[in-house]
């Protein structure tokens, strides 16, 4: 995104520094105009919330500009489109953008003066969905979210202040350790369930809370807040990328000056219960089902032999990914695809049926009503001449056409369940053959970059597959083999069976998950292709992940609360605070938990501020409980206008002994360089 300069407004300061708003319209292209400043050519007004650590604390802006033109070409429909900037004296002190559709002007007077609103960089975020970066969801790190937070905005900011409060040890602190650049989530916490994203800025702040922490802008940079931290503060370009340390400063409001007679103290309450809740995002049904009665019919076929009947109804499918074949192995384009709706038998590889089969007695079928078997069928085998055959091997046949969850898995096991008919007829109706021995399938599942291979999940460049088995002793041709269930009652997983895929205990395995089926094929041996058929019928597939049974403090899908009461007798309550973004207490599969490393995040994160380590929820308790549990008191000062008065800038007053202070929002004249700044104690 380009833009152009269209407009400056340029005044002078009541010390007569030179000032200059400069206006730039998305993909302009084209000479500036100068507009004449109103008497009040340019005021900030400064979030003011009393809460310390709210997660974002952004501004707005008033621009006055005196004319007889309309100015109807910076009337705004979008909130990107035209960019302001303020610079004082060469330095940027303000940037944001034009607030579509609103501004305000004499309409009688030949001169009139415009009143235009404009909001921060940062809080267009608001109007901006959260997207993916790549071609799926996957684990995304608290660093890359602030980075893509500050890009998206597109304002002009100078640097960007992130205090040094948290490591993952007490040791790495003092390293200088970017422990958000090593704490990451999966991004469909980012979604709901039906798939609708976040905005950007519910996103930023959710991480700020998640971090205790207040972003805002002040003069051209941008702040992310801690107000209970006094040390190093890293001051990086906009790309969070170089740094040079910093600290807080502090500063005597006598030694700023004051410009006005305004100036008022007000006692806040204290509060003796802080409550936060963790709003956990379970992950819910993994394995998704394929509902026949939902789909889409691709063709109807009824075929006879003899007195024998097979109706078959042929669906497009919508859960799976189904892998079609010509029959010289080769896979099909949708476009090939379509031209087998004639004859949808003679389809080499996997497609989803309803099947019914009955008998014609007297003329007539044996039946009143259809008796539908819901079923996946698979053509593995195409005869060419005479009894030789093209068969499908190590291709795949059956996915899922949507991706997973991307989540973070442990302590639990997934199972495999289905059984499968095998026919040898090439017309792949039902045979009556009796079989012994077994079938069997390769499969692949991985979460993340581990994939299992049979008995454990390995991490390597190789894609590693397993076998299924399926025992057809004593099947009959009309009779279905189940699948080989591997569970052991040693296994803590009630009522799972099937093929087991044991995860990994206590180690959380990260990313996506995939699941490959592969045709079937036959037991080794004295076995010819035959035995695994020209065809086979695959029956009530499921895949279905289950949490161990013998673990404690198990909570899963619910909601997690932590609170902190000093006195039972007398409870004044802050309002609840909720987390979007949690640390792991035994919450089952979430996407709202944060990993650090290749392991959740617990109580194990390190913050300089208590030199513990500690949850950030607890930690959050720990900081109201701190901070409210007595009266406070906050100031409203007219002061001047001054570079070095930041919101990390400890303020204190000669008539307030012992007493510190930060301010924490307020309203500020550019002309006039008056200040009415408005600081809690801290």
């Amino acid at each position: 995104m380009s833009y152009g300069l269209i407009y400056t407004v340029p005044f002078a300061t009541l010390d007569n520094i030179p000032c200059v708003v400069e206006i730039e319209k998305e993909d302009y292209v084209g000479a500036s105009t100068e507009l004449t400043a109103g008497a009040t050519p340019f005021t900030i007004d400064i979030d003011s919330e009393e809460f310390l650590y709210t997660p974002t604390r952004f501004s707005t802006a008033k621009l006055q500009v005196v004319g007889s033109d309309y100015l109807q070409s910076l009337f705004s429909t979008a909130y990107k489109e035209f960019r302001v900037t303020l610079k004082k004296n060469g330095v940027i002190t303000w940037c944001g953008f034009i607030k579509p559709e609103l501004y305000t002007q004499d309409y009688t007077a030949k001169t009139f003066t415009l009143e235009i609103e404009c909001i921060s960089a940062m809080s267009v975020l608001e109007f901006i969905d959260y997207s993916i970066e790549g071609e799926s969801k996957k684990f995304v790190s608290l660093w890359n979210l602030l980075q893509r937070c500050i890009s998206t905005a597109d304002g002009q900011y100078d640097s960007v202040f992130i205090p040094h409060v948290y490591a993952s040890s007490k040791a790495a602190y003092s390293t200088g350790e970017n422990v958000l650049a090593n704490m990451t989530l999966s991004e469909q916490d980012f979604f709901d369930e039906d798939d609708k994203p976040m905005k950007l800025k519910e996103v930023l702040e959710e991480v700020c809370k998640f971090l205790n922490w207040t972003c805002t802008d002040w003069k051209g940079d941008l702040y992310f807040v801690d107000v209970d931290h006094s040390g190093i503060y890293y001051k990086y370009d906009t790309q969070l990328k170089d740094n040079v340390e910093t600290q807080a400063k502090e500063l005597l409001v006598q030694d700023i000056g004051f410009v006005g007679a305004g100036h008022f103290l007000d006692i806040l309450p204290g509060y003796n219960k802080a409550t936060v809740k963790c709003s956990n995002y379970p992950v819910g049904q993994i394995f998704p089902d394929e509902d026949l009665d939902r789909l889409k019919l691709y063709a109807s076929q009824d075929k006879q032999s003899g007195d024998k009947v097979t109706a078959k109804r042929f669906y497009y499918p919508n859960v799976y990914r189904l892998f079609h074949y010509s029959p010289q192995g080769t896979a099909l384009s949708d476009e090939q695809f379509e031209a087998y709706k004639n004859n949808p038998d003679s389809l080499m590889g996997s497609i989803i049926i309803k099947r019914c089969e009955y008998k014609i007695v007297n003329g007539e079928p044996d039946i009143s009503n259809y008796n539908w078997e819901n079923l996946i069928q698979v053509r593995r085998g195409t005869q060419k001449t005479g009894s030789n055959y093209t068969w499908l091997s190590r291709v795949p046949i059956l996915t899922f056409e949507s991706q997973l969850p991307v989540a973070a898995y442990l302590d639990g096991a997934v199972a495999i369940s289905c059984s499968v008919q095998v026919t040898e007829n090439d017309d792949l109706s039902t045979d009556d053959k009796k079989r012994n021995g077994y079938v069997r399938a390769l499969c692949e599942f991985s979460i993340g970059d581990y994939y299992y291979n049979g008995s454990e999940f390995v991490n390597n460049s190789t894609i590693e597959r397993f076998e299924i088995k399926f025992p057809l002793t004593d099947i009959t041709g009309g009779g279905f083999g189940v699948i080989e269930n591997t569970k052991k009652l040693s296994q803590p997983y009630d009522d799972l069976t099937g093929y087991i895929i044991e995860l990994p205990k206590g180690k959380p395995l990260t990313g996506e998950v995939k699941f490959c089926m592969y045709p079937l094929q036959p037991q080794p041996g004295n076995y010819t292709q035959f035995f695994a058929g020209v065809g086979y019928y695959i029956k009530d597939l499921k895949m279905e992940y289950k949490r161990r049974n013998d673990l404690d403090d198990l909570s899963d899908n619910s909601d997690r609360t932590y609170e902190n009461v000093l006195n039972e007798n007398y409870i004044n309550e802050l309002d609840e605070i909720e987390f979007k973004i949690s640390s792991y207490n035994n919450d089952g599969v979430c996407y709202s938990k944060v990993m650090l490393g290749d392991d959740y995040l617990q109580d194990n994160l390190y913050n300089c501020i208590l030199d513990d380590t500690i949850r950030p929820e607890e930690m959050m308790i720990t900081r109201c409980i701190n901070h409210y549990s007595a009266t406070r008191i906050k100031l409203t000062q007219e002061i001047k206008e001054r570079a070095d008065l930041t919101p990390i800038t400890k303020l204190s007053d000669t008539f307030l002994v012992s007493k510190k202070f930060i301010c924490t929002g307020g309203s500020i004249d550019c002309k006039m360089n008056r200040f009415e700044c408005i600081m809690i104690e801290v």
